[in-house]
């Protein structure tokens, strides 16, 4: 009798956290993986600390081949799914071949965005352990410009600047790190990076003109400035890994629709993490979640659903943050506030910390928190578990980690006793 196979495209977070779900509840299964990398299973947040030189290539692996070998997991690397054929339960590969499965989850992640004039020129994006080999190799301080200020962008930066690169970065628009944290943050971010010897340079506008003369890059911006770097590393945002998917039939909005149980709209096929489509825990819409932490749940919902065993997806709440220069910033949940919410600031006059904390019939909603003590996790809860904070707002504000922490315990407590009764 042939076995119940499943197959699970991309090796990344989420299909890690699948993998180990299915084969903890179905140990006779069989499971391919396919991967269009040909290294080991590793972690993507981790690249810029070994572009920094602080963390061995080798040190990012999370799966070797022996983990794979003893979960009894068929491994196809280097292949690219270039199509799916959801009627007769098939995918087709790059080179034309074809496999079967009894249940698949598309967990392909997420790739670049880029300017067709940047690809023309030949920039690269930073995404993959492919786009960071490169930038290992470049000898000497050379004269690097990031385009792109967002979470890659200014990471990358940082990163470049430590292995002792002469680093800028041009943003398109005003703001930096725009759907992270408040505008107040901007000046103090970009002052600090200043101090650094990186300077940030906003509103420039897309590159207009891109090419290489003389071993150096030609960069022309909308908004008229130019540039001659030795390198440029494109940092311009990222979509959903799905162009493959045309023609199967498979919802796709921003990126591929699912239900609570992490399902597509074909039959016996799933999806998640940066690739899925799914609900924000506090609002209810639907939209992407670029972030390790709901990979991780995705993954493992989808896993267990996968396996027979019937598991709910609770949704996402958005969690960011950014170390940079002995600084902190963090972004939890929705921060940009609302009509009916009720939101409060603290700031130092020197911009040197900053809270925000957003509120909704007194429960905390969203959060942000740059170069203050806090513990991430325990404001998380609060928000997730929808915590009724009421008449604390004030000394959470004024005390978020001492506070944080107090209010979560009498909320575990409370739930404790419930259950008892």
């Amino acid at each position: 009798m042939q076995k119940h196979k499943h197959l699970i495209i991309g090796c990344g977070s989420a299909g890690m956290s699948a993998l180990k779900q299915i084969r903890r509840l179905r140990s006779s299964h069989a499971i391919t993986m396919v991967t269009m990398e040909t290294c080991p299973p590793y972690s993507p947040m981790s690249l810029p600390y070994v572009l920094a030189g602080r963390r061995k290539i080798e040190d990012i692996y999370t799966a070797d081949a022996k983990l794979f070998e003893a979960m009894g997991v068929e491994r196809v690397v280097g292949q690219r799914v270039e199509g799916i054929d959801t009627q007769n339960q098939r995918v087709v590969y790059g080179n034309g071949e074809k496999e079967a499965y009894d249940t698949l989850l598309i967990a392909t992640g997420s790739e670049p965005v880029l300017q067709p004039l940047l690809k023309k020129a030949k920039i690269p994006g930073f995404h993959v352990l492919a786009d960071c080999l490169p930038l290992l190799n470049l000898q000497g301080s050379k004269n690097v410009t990031v385009l792109g200020a967002g979470f890659v962008g200014m990471e990358v930066a940082v990163a470049l600047r430590e292995r002792g690169h002469q680093v800028r970065v041009i943003a398109p628009r005003e703001r930096i790190l725009r759907p992270y944290f408040d505008p107040e943050l901007d000046g103090s971010i970009v002052d600090l990076f200043g101090q650094q010897g990186i300077p940030v340079f906003t509103g420039w506008g897309e590159v207009a003109e891109a090419g290489k003369e003389n071993g150096l890059y030609r960069l022309k911006f909308e908004a008229g400035k130019e540039a001659a770097p030795d390198a440029v590393i494109a940092a311009t945002g990222v979509k959903p890994r799905a162009s493959f998917l045309a023609g199967s039939g498979i919802d796709l909005r921003k990126g591929i629709v699912v239900d609570s149980r992490m399902r597509t709209s074909a039959p016996n096929v799933f999806a998640a993490g940066d690739v899925a489509e799914s609900p924000n825990l506090l609002t209810g819409k639907y939209d992407l979640s670029l972030i390790l932490p709901s990979a991780v749940e995705q993954g493992k919902v989808a896993g267990m659903n996968m396996a027979g065993q019937e598991a709910p997806y609770r949704g996402w709440v958005a969690v960011n943050s950014f170390n940079f220069f002995g600084r902190m910033a963090i972004s939890l949940g929705d921060f940009m506030g609302s009509e009916k919410a009720h939101v409060l600031v603290k700031k130092e006059r020197d911009g040197k910390a900053y809270t925000k904390l957003v509120f909704i019939d007194g429960r905390l909603v969203g959060a942000n928190f740059f170069n203050v003590k806090v513990d991430a996790g325990v404001i998380l809860y609060l928000i997730k578990n929808r915590v009724v904070v009421d008449q604390h707002q004030e000394l959470l504000l004024e005390k978020p980690r001492e506070a944080g922490q107090w209010l979560m315990l009498m909320s575990e407590r409370a739930n404790t006793a419930s259950l008892e009764q």
